[in-house]
């Protein structure tokens, strides 16, 4: 953390003695015991308080995917693998397979006394590497195969989908037996990923496989940007089905998304399809606060006729006063309304690209205009608490214009670099070189990492500035060194 941007590391208020930032739970733990002690005790308190608030509590873990320890625990001739399968994959009906699944649930039951559900998870990666063909050639399996498969012989199911439906059928039917005899208290619920050939292709074979007391949960597709599948509507006629709207995409979590009016969309329809419930997917506190509250709304009142203007003057008048409702509302409303910030990039799970954070001209000028506008404002208003939220906001677009800014000035030498290395390292021209070097040094990068950090007001924010540092600085570095060499 010594090495982070321009005294960026002093925003961390670290415990002494700590190198690291994260969870209390894992940076102050000395040993893997103390880690996994340190963790558990902190989701012992989450339970504690949701049964507080008359809340019900759920934990679960992904089924059929074990970790990569196990692997070395088995003898490869028995069959708990599938062989040549890509991911792993393991047998649902050997033995061993069975004694962790059964495992796994024991270590919540006696872990969270009191657990209201049990939630097993589809792998959003169990239809990659997948061979039936080979998978089937273990009889046990292939038993099991041949009684259900026409559950899952649908429109458009191919054999991958219809493997992995009848993969998932059996895992939680253990699951589901496994709980009858040991917490006939604790309730089963399936969730999983809602696009592509996800879970959303096997829903209508589990529904008439599975017992109805187990309840259905499933994420919204395309990343939350679209609604929950019509067919739901069905299949909660005879189970407890609940859909999961996104507050935020994880493909732009260095940016504001205002999702108001999504929220309002899909959990409406989820009251228009009967579904028994919604549930809301986040990684942010700060950024998703007024999204959140908002699905909360919608959710106690699917009926709620509220206009987007309307809930969103009502919420700038709560936190930046009257006079910035009357002015940002608008702006806001537009935000929400064209989604304009979800086409720039900044999926901080992988590498730094200059392409993260690029806005059109006319996103640019839009920007720029409420920018401008919160400027104004903070030379009117004189509240602090008002002005507090003006500055975040101010500080929030003026961190998403200098990324746009920077990721157009590393451009040339991050392109010059690949095709110096494509090209076996061949010399590069002169000219396009000093270009390059020219536009990099303009990069407002001391500007964006010092924005950045003036902001923080949460610790979601912390570990954006976190990931600025290690995914943005090192990659300027990077191309700083290879422009350094290029002589």
């Amino acid at each position: 953390m010594q090495d982070y941007a321009f005294g960026t590391a002093g925003a961390f208020k670290l415990p002494a003695g700590v190198e690291a930032f994260g969870a209390d739970c894992s940076i102050l733990s000395r040993t893997t015991e103390e880690h996994y002690t340190n963790t558990q005790a902190l989701m012992q308190q989450v339970l504690q308080l949701a049964h507080e608030r008359g809340m019900q509590f759920a934990m679960g873990f992904e089924f059929g995917v074990l970790p990569p320890e196990f692997f070395s625990l088995q003898d490869g001739q028995s069959g708990f693998y599938w062989p040549g399968e890509a991911n792993m994959i393991p047998d649902p009906t050997h033995p061993l397979s069975i004694q962790l699944l059964y495992a796994a649930i024991d270590n919540i039951l006696e872990t969270y006394k009191g657990v209201d559900w049990i939630w097993l998870w589809l792998n959003e990666h169990s239809f990659m590497g997948v061979d039936p063909a080979r998978a089937l050639q273990q009889p046990s399996f292939r038993a099991i195969y041949d009684q259900n498969i026409s559950l899952f012989a649908n429109e458009g199911a191919d054999e991958k989908t219809k493997f992995i439906g009848v993969w998932s059928l059996q895992y939680l039917r253990l699951a589901k037996e496994y709980l009858q005899r040991k917490a006939p208290d604790v309730k089963l619920m399936l969730g999983g990923w809602g696009g592509g050939n996800q879970l959303p292709l096997l829903l209508k074979g589990l529904n008439k496989g599975l017992p109805k007391d187990i309840a259905f949960s499933c994420l919204n597709p395309d990343l939350g940007k679209s609604p929950q599948p019509a067919f739901l509507a069905e299949i909660s006629k005879n189970r407890v089905v609940m859909a999961i709207p996104w507050l935020e995409g994880d493909h732009q979590l260095w940016h504001y998304q205002p999702r108001v009016q999504l929220m309002k969309e899909h959990v409406q329809l989820a009251g228009r399809q009967g579904l028994q419930g919604v549930a809301a997917i986040h990684w942010r506190t700060k950024e998703t606060a007024f999204t959140l509250r908002s699905f909360a709304r919608f959710a106690k009142d699917a009926g709620d006729l509220a206009a987007l203007p309307a809930l969103y003057f009502e919420y700038l008048t709560e936190t930046c006063g009257p006079l910035a409702a009357h002015t940002l509302t608008p702006f806001f409303v537009e935000m929400d309304t064209l989604a304009c910030q979800r086409g720039s990039l900044s999926p901080e799970y992988y590498a730094y690209t200059p392409q993260w954070g690029a806005l059109n001209l006319q996103e640019r000028a839009r920007m720029q205009k409420l920018i401008v506008n919160l400027e104004s404002l903070l030379q009117k208003v004189r509240e602090p608490a008002y002005r507090r939220e003006l500055e975040w906001f101010r500080s929030t677009f003026r961190f998403e214009l200098l990324l746009d800014e920077t990721g157009r000035c590393l451009e040339p030498a991050y392109r010059l670099r690949a095709k110096y290395l494509q090209s076996g390292g061949k010399p590069v021209d002169p000219a396009a070189l000093q270009s390059a070097r020219q536009q990099f040094e303009k990069a407002p990068v001391e500007q964006l990492f010092k924005t950045f950090a003036a902001k923080q007001q949460s610790r979601g924010e912390l570990g954006i500035l976190s990931s600025l540092n290690q995914k943005l600085w090192t990659e300027y570095l990077s191309l700083q060194t290879f422009l350094q060499k290029m002589n």
